[in-house]
């Protein structure tokens, strides 16, 4: 498929700069995650456990958190 239909791609700083932001913070959920099931003595099944439950739930918290933040 040619390119020639297509705007061409930005570099737009402030997506970038969220991806960033994004991105660190996903680290900082996952470190701390596995630090939680360490202490919890979980192993790595319940590491991984947890991770999905986070995955699963950040979707309802960040709806909850927009909604409350309208408020």
């Amino acid at each position: 498929m040619s390119s020639q239909g297509r705007p061409p791609v930005h570099r737009d700083r402030r997506l970038w700069r969220l991806g960033t932001k994004q991105m660190i913070i996903t680290l900082v959920l996952i470190v701390l995650i596995n630090l939680l099931a360490h202490r919890l003595h979980l192993g790595w099944t319940g590491s991984i456990l947890l991770c999905a439950a986070v995955a699963f739930s950040w979707p309802f918290v960040a709806t909850w958190w927009s909604r409350r933040q309208r408020r």
